[in-house]
């Protein structure tokens, strides 16, 4: 999940699936044009139950920055343009580990 706060507009939610992710960033696709380089964002990104056992964190958590935005060449299944968006985590990012699971 994104959270987008410019000014005084009001902050703007997004959930988008990832397509890369690290201990030191994240990159998504998104059809929101709002995205660009420098922009501050409160970043939340949880790792699904399945897939725990293939990172070392389920959940990352605190700000990040737009390093990165891509205008993508195919568009959306509605028409609309799609942009690739690349986030590199701040030092104050949250890292929680994953449980061993119990046999």
């Amino acid at each position: 999940m994104i959270r987008q706060g410019t000014g005084r507009q009001p902050q703007t939610f997004e959930e988008e699936a990832t397509r890369d992710i690290s201990l030191a960033g994240v990159y998504f696709e998104t059809e929101r044009e709002s995205y660009a380089v420098d922009d501050i964002l409160m970043t939340s990104v949880v790792i699904p139950d399945v897939q725990t056992r293939l990172f070392p964190f389920s959940r990352l958590a605190g700000r990040s920055r737009v390093v990165r935005v891509d205008p993508l060449p195919q568009p959306s299944a509605s028409g609309r343009k799609r942009f690739g968006v690349a986030l590199e985590f701040g030092d104050d990012f949250t890292v929680l580990a994953a449980l061993p699971a119990r046999g």
